[in-house]
């Protein structure tokens, strides 16, 4: 037998007969591979899409906040404006225009309205209504002060579903319930979730409440009440976000997702083979072409592969170079050719991966930012109103200049934390804005708040971002000290030594929880997400501090806490010389 015979022969043997056989089996485990990754992907988009609704649900919930604080809108429920003028002149001037900012500034809000407790006052429609007219229900109406609730109505045949955040609003000593806050939602606000689910026409989607009961649903795919039960029943019992079920003869993929901010399940049931049809009908055509290609192009292998392989040996030699760091571009021969195109899309990929890291790390920056703005954003609006608050309860005690002073300084702390434009400043400003705005703290916590500074460093020209000691101050104060009845020791320390400008906040508070304080002290070391930091309690303002000395003090910089329950906490600031000089 001739050397190309026993060639050919081995080639089949040994090749062309085991790729088929490989193929054919991998061809199988890739089916049910790329149905995993379809779920996976599928909860992936979902999750994100359940999380956007859930921030939007906060933002929704958090109009409650906005009337509950609004003395105006209080004494107005509470009956305290007798004349018929003072009623009218108050709720045109402070109530509606609140409604209207509201409805304007939240495009997933439909309506609102507060049915009122007290029968003693004038009903301004649509934004007021009596308590009687309410229709959601008794059970709804005997919510407890301080628990907001999400209620669903849907007609089960029309998909679109009925959503209502409602909410009690309490007295201004928040002892009695004065009125219940009516939020109706537009439908917008769950059709993202409807989009990313892509139905088809082989396809059908459930919405369940709390209690499990069907409040909705989009049924493509007949089923009895039977075996809809049998479905629904599995969804909830098994531990699993999908599994595969038949039903009918028909392999089906049942999915279930929980939106908890809105207390709904969805149910989604999809045929797999109408996913994976194309795959499915081409299976034995691909066979066919890859078996007729191996055949065709074995006897070509030979004459080509000598050519290819000297070009591709020398790609490959030179992409081992490449690492995180270095990106260098290929500049040798290419040809016309599958190889050269190889090639330049290899040298195509180079220049978008260096671009992609670059930008990446613009992005991080931007990202670390936009937090810190959005964290001063949010602290501005709290803290204005607590002192306003504070100058008005001093205002209607006594006629004392107290009142004049606290207002003098709540403007110079104004004028510090409203200079948008101004991202650096010195050591010594920030300190001045801290003591203004514990001038304001004192004068609210009377003698149970006793500060002292110790500065045994040169702050007058040392360079530091723009409001990184009040939140660090203001945490100490909300967090440490004004839940505790007894009197409290805030100091604040600066030194310095060659290389760091060190600023230490302490206090004799409240401390933190063991488990509260693991989760900060990991964020800040960099061995957890902040996402950690999400539910609440504080520590979000000095994580967005720390990553700001990071970014513009270098290596080095940072923050850490250390803290004890019922005995106090501190903070310390580590500042590189280097990078502020």
């Amino acid at each position: 037998m001739s050397i190309v015979k026993k060639m050919a022969i081995g080639y089949i043997v040994i090749i062309f007969v085991p790729i088929i056989s490989f193929g054919l089996f991998l061809y199988n485990q890739n089916y049910n591979s790329f149905l995993e990754e379809y779920a996976q992907g599928r909860q992936k988009i979902v999750n994100q899409v359940l999380n956007n609704i859930s921030i939007s649900t906060v933002q929704i919930e958090s109009a409650y906040q906005l009337f509950q604080n609004n003395s105006n809108t209080i004494a107005y429920l509470s009956g305290n404006y007798r004349t018929d003028f003072e009623q009218v002149s108050n709720f045109l001037t402070y109530i509606r225009p609140l409604f209207s900012y509201i409805l304007s500034s939240n495009r997933m809000i439909d309506g609102m309205t507060i049915y009122m407790e007290q029968q003693n006052g004038m009903i301004f429609r649509p934004e007021m209504a009596r308590m009687d007219e309410f229709k959601l229900g008794e059970g709804i109406r005997k919510l407890p002060l301080g628990v907001g609730k999400w209620v669903t109505f849907s007609n089960v045949s029309d998909p679109n579903i009925d959503l209502h955040y409602v909410h009690k609003i309490g007295n201004r000593n928040f002892e009695q319930d004065i009125g219940l806050l009516d939020i109706k939602v537009t439908s917008k606000l769950i059709k993202p979730l409807f989009e990313s689910l892509n139905l088809n026409s082989k396809s059908n989607l459930y919405v369940l409440d709390q209690d499990h009961q069907v409040i909705s649903r989009i049924e493509k795919i007949p089923l009895n009440k039977v075996s809809e039960k049998a479905i629904l029943d599995d969804a909830f019992q098994t531990n699993m976000k999908y599994f595969y079920q038949t039903v009918g003869g028909n392999k089906m993929l049942i999915e279930s997702f929980y939106a908890d901010s809105l207390k709904l399940h969805f149910v989604m049931m999809e045929q797999v083979d109408d996913v994976f049809s194309g795959i499915k009908k081409n299976k034995y055509v691909l066979v066919m072409i890859v078996t007729i290609l191996l055949l065709t192009l074995s006897g070509m292998y030979y004459l080509i592969a000598s050519s290819i392989t000297k070009r591709i040996l020398k790609l490959s030699k030179h992409m081992r170079r490449v690492d995180e760091n270095h990106f260098p571009l290929y500049v040798g021969e290419i040809n016309k050719d599958e190889v050269g195109h190889l090639t330049s899309s290899y040298n195509a990929m180079i220049r978008r991966m260096d671009e992609l890291v670059n930008t990446v790390h613009r992005s991080e920056m931007l990202r670390k930012e936009s937090a810190y703005q959005m964290m001063q954003a949010q602290i501005k609006p709290h803290f204005l109103y607590n002192t306003l608050e504070s100058i008005r309860m001093i205002a209607e005690a006594n006629d004392d200049p107290e009142a004049a002073e606290m207002s003098y300084t709540l403007g110079k702390l104004f004028r510090y934390s409203l200079s948008g434009s101004k991202s650096e400043t010195t050591l010594k400003e920030e300190v001045e804005n801290v003591k203004d705005y514990i001038k304001i703290q004192q004068i609210r916590l009377g003698d149970r708040l006793q500060v002292s500074f110790m500065i045994d460093a040169a702050i007058d020209h040392f360079i530091c971002p723009h409001y990184i000691l009040q939140p660090i101050i203001e945490n100490s104060i909300v967090h440490g000290i004004a839940t505790v009845r007894k009197q409290v020791a805030l100091t604040i320390r600066i030194w310095e030594d060659a290389a760091f400008m060190f600023i230490s906040v302490s206090d004799t508070g409240a401390g933190i929880v063991e488990d509260r304080l693991a989760r900060v002290q990991g964020v800040l070391n960099g061995k957890m997400d902040a996402s950690h930091l999400q539910s609440g309690g504080g520590g979000l303002g000095i994580v967005n501090v720390s990553e700001r000395i990071k970014m513009f003090f270098g290596e080095g910089s940072g923050t850490q806490i250390t803290s004890k329950l019922n005995e106090g906490t501190t903070c310390l600031l580590k500042l590189g010389k280097g990078a502020a000089q």
